[in-house]
C-alpha cells in the first residue's frame, strides 16, 4: 500500500480538511468578536498560532491513533478486519459539510454587515438631511461617475481614543495615493470626513458624494503593531468587491498603505476598467510621520491651543527629520493663521511668525518643488505681503498639482475677492462646493461671494446649508446674522445674536442691543452698539447712519494686512450699494488701495469693471 493510500485509510486527509475548515470558521468568528470588543492585535495572532500548532498535532494523532467502538486506541493495536475507519471517514465528511455551510453563512454575514460606527454623532441625520436639501437648491444633481470612489474615514478600533488622528492619517494617505490613479475620480477629503461618525447607509452616502464605489475600514494600533482592515464596496447594491486585513509593525506602515492602494487599484481595474497604480510619494521615519499627523489634525481644528500644539509637533517632527517637506508646509500654514487665534503674549513668544512662515514654505518647496501644500503656503505668504502677482502664480501652481484641493480653492477664492475678481471667485466657489458641500468654512467663502454679488437668494441658501451642518464656526455665525439683518428678519436676528459663539469679544446683551438699533436707527448708536456694528461689519446696512463707522474704518492707522484686506473686501463687496458711493469717492479709499498694491497688479493682469487707469501712474475707481 502506498503512503498516500495509507493516509487515506487512516483518515489523516479527512481530519486535515475537517480541522482546516473548522479552524477557519473559528478564526472568522473570533475576529468579528475581538474586533468589536477592541481587543489588541496580538490576541488574534496568538489564536492563529495555537490553531496552526493544533493542525500539526491533529495530523499526528490521526496517523498514530484510531477511533474504535471501545474508544481511541493506537493504530498498531487495532485489528484491521474489525476497523471502523471507513465509518469514521463518513462522519468526518458530514462534519466537513456542516462546517462548510457555517463558513458560507459567516461569509454572507461579513459581506452584508453594516459599516462600523465611530465616536459620538456630532451632526444628526436630520441635520444632514437639511444640509442636503439646501444643497439641492444650489447645485444641479451631479451624475455618478462609474470610475469614482470615496474613502470613508477608517474607524479607530484602538483602546486609546486619542489614536483617532492615526486612523484619520491612514485614511488620508490611502486617499492621496488613490487620487494619483489616472481616470479615477476620488471624492475630496473634507466631504468624506464630514460623514465621520454617521451611521448612514453606504448607498445613501455614495449618492450624496456622487461616487460608484466606497472604501471603508478600521485601524487598531497596539504598541508597535497595527492592524488595518479595508473593504471595497460597490455602492449600487452594497456588494463587496474586495476586502483584506493587514497585521504589520508600525515601521512598515508606508508599505502597507502602498499595498492597500495597489490592491484597490487592481480590484478597480477588474471591475471598472481602471488602469495604472498608486505611487508612493511619502516615506519617512514612523515617529516623524506620527508627529506630523498629530500636528495636521490639530491645525485643522483651529483655535489658539490647538495651533500652538500643532506648531510644537511640526517642529518636533522636523528635529528628527529636517528633510520631511510636508511638515515644513504644515508649519508654514499653522504660523500663517495662528495670529488670528492666539493672544498677543502668545504671539510675542513665537517671534516673527510672518517671516518664520515664509521661511518654512520656502524650505518645503526646496525639498519638494511639486508639493501642493508647499505651493499653497507660498501663495498665502505672498498674499499676506500684498504681492498679488506672485500669490496668483503660486495658487495656479498649487492647483495644477492638486486641481481638486478645496483647501487651496478656499484661499484662492478669497484672493480673487480681495482683488475684485468677483465673477472668477464665484466660479471657484461653485466648484469648491460641488466637491465639498458639507464643510462650513467653504460655505463661508461661498456666502461672501454671493453677498458680494448681491445675490440674496443664493447667499441665504449657503447660510442655511452651513448652519444645518454646524453653527459653531464664528465666521458662519457672523454671515448668518448679517443675512438675517439684510432681509430685515430682526426677530430671528435678535434670537440668534443671543446664541452666538462670542467668547470674550462682547456679550449677548450688546449683540441684541445692536440688532435693536439696526431695526430702529432713530438715534446715534451707543458706544457698545458702535463697537458691535464695526466688529460685525453691519454698519453699512443702515442708510444715512453709517458715517461714524465709515470714518472709523477710513481713519485707522493700522497697517496690518488683515485690516487692509478686510477694508478691500468692503470696497469690493459693497461697491454698488448706493450708501457706499461716498466711500469710493473718498480720497482715503484710494490711499488704501495704493497701499495694497492692487493698482500695480491690475495694470499687469487687467482692471476690474469699476476701475480704470488714468495715464501711466494714476487710476480711478467709481
Amino acid at each position: 500500500m502506498s503512503f498516500f493510500e495509507e493516509l487515506k485509510r487512516r483518515n489523516v486527509v479527512r481530519v486535515g480538511v475537517a480541522y482546516a475548515v473548522a479552524s477557519w470558521v473559528l478564526l472568522q468568528v473570533a475576529d468579528l468578536v475581538l474586533e468589536n470588543i477592541g481587543a489588541p492585535a496580538w490576541v488574534i495572532q496568538a489564536l492563529m498560532l495555537v490553531v496552526g500548532l493544533g493542525f500539526i498535532a491533529a495530523l499526528v494523532i490521526a496517523w498514530a491513533y484510531e477511533m474504535t467502538p471501545d474508544g481511541i486506541k493506537k493504530e498498531s493495536e487495532v485489528d484491521r478486519s474489525v476497523s471502523i475507519a471507513p465509518q469514521t471517514g463518513q462522519k468526518l465528511d458530514r462534519i466537513v459539510i456542516g462546517f462548510l455551510v457555517i463558513a458560507v453563512l459567516v461569509l454572507l454575514y461579513r459581506q452584508s454587515g453594516d459599516s462600523p460606527e465611530t465616536g459620538s454623532d456630532p451632526v444628526s441625520d436630520s441635520e444632514y438631511s437639511a444640509a442636503v436639501n439646501a444643497e439641492t437648491q444650489i447645485l444641479d444633481p451631479t451624475p455618478v461617475d462609474r470610475k469614482s470612489i470615496a474613502v470613508l474615514p477608517f474607524v479607530n478600533m484602538s483602546s486609546d481614543p486619542e489614536q483617532e488622528y492615526f486612523s484619520d492619517g491612514i485614511t488620508e494617505e490611502i486617499l492621496n495615493r488613490l487620487a494619483k490613479i489616472p481616470d479615477l475620480q476620488v471624492a475630496a477629503r473634507t466631504s468624506v470626513f464630514s460623514f465621520k461618525g454617521q451611521n448612514l447607509d453606504v448607498r445613501e452616502v455614495a449618492n450624496m458624494l456622487g461616487v460608484s464605489t466606497m472604501l471603508e475600514g478600521s485601524v487598531r494600533r497596539d504598541g508597535e503593531m497595527v492592524r488595518i482592515t479595508a473593504q471595497l464596496i460597490r455602492a449600487s447594491d452594497g456588494f463587496h468587491l474586495w476586502s483584506e486585513s493587514y497585521d504589520r509593525e508600525i515601521d512598515s506602515i508606508f508599505a502597507v498603505q502602498d499595498e492597500i492602494s495597489q490592491q484597490i487599484a487592481e480590484a478597480l481595474q477588474v471591475s471598472l476598467g481602471i488602469s495604472g497604480g498608486a505611487a508612493n510619494t511619502n516615506t519617512t521615519d514612523p515617529e516623524v510621520y506620527d508627529l506630523y499627523l498629530r500636528g495636521r489634525a490639530l491645525h485643522r481644528q483651529r483655535g489658539a491651543e490647538n495651533l500652538l500644539k500643532a506648531l510644537t509637533l511640526f517642529k518636533s517632527a522636523l528635529e528628527i527629520d529636517p528633510e520631511f517637506a510636508p511638515a515644513w508646509a504644515g508649519l508654514s500654514h499653522s504660523l500663517n493663521v495662528v495670529t488670528s487665534y492666539a493672544s498677543q503674549d502668545e504671539i510675542s513668544e513665537l517671534g516673527d511668525v510672518d517671516n518664520q512662515s515664509l521661511q518654512a514654505a520656502q524650505k518645503a518647496l526646496e525639498l519638494d518643488p511639486n508639493l501642493a501644500s508647499a505651493l499653497h503656503a507660498m501663495a498665502n505668504n505672498h498674499l499676506a505681503r500684498f504681492q498679488w502677482s506672485e500669490a496668483e502664480t503660486y495658487y495656479d501652481q498649487a492647483l495644477a498639482q492638486d486641481p481638486e484641493s478645496t483647501d487651496i480653492m478656499e484661499d484662492y477664492g478669497h484672493f480673487l475677492l480681495y482683488s475684485w475678481r468677483t465673477e472668477e471667485a464665484r466660479q471657484v466657489a461653485d466648484r469648491m462646493i460641488s466637491l465639498d458641500p458639507y464643510v462650513p468654512v467653504f460655505r463661508f467663502m461661498a456666502m461672501r461671494v454671493y453677498h458680494t454679488l448681491s445675490n440674496i437668494q443664493r447667499w441665504g441658501e449657503h447660510v442655511e446649508a452651513a448652519s444645518a451642518i454646524s453653527d459653531e464656526l464664528f465666521n458662519v455665525q457672523r454671515q448668518k446674522l448679517l443675512y438675517l439683518l439684510s432681509i430685515e428678519d430682526f426677530e430671528s436676528a435678535r434670537e440668534f445674536a443671543a446664541l452666538m459663539n462670542l467668547k470674550d469679544w462682547t456679550t449677548p446683551e450688546a449683540m441684541q442691543s445692536m440688532v435693536d438699533w439696526v431695526a430702529n436707527p432713530s438715534t446715534e448708536p451707543t458706544a457698545v452698539q458702535m463697537q458691535a456694528l464695526a466688529f460685525f461689519q453691519v454698519g453699512y446696512l443702515v442708510a444715512g447712519q453709517y458715517s461714524m463707522w465709515l470714518d472709523e474704518v477710513l481713519n485707522t492707522q493700522d497697517d496690518s494686512w488683515e485690516n487692509v484686506l478686510v477694508f478691500l473686501s468692503y470696497l469690493s463687496s459693497y461697491a454698488e450699494e448706493e450708501q457706499f458711493m461716498r466711500l469710493h469717492a473718498d480720497p482715503r479709499s484710494k490711499a488704501w488701495l495704493q497701499r495694497s498694491g492692487l493698482p500695480v497688479y491690475w495694470r499687469e493682469s487687467g482692471w476690474p469693471p469699476r476701475c480704470r487707469p488714468l495715464g501711466a501712474d494714476d487710476f480711478v475707481c467709481e
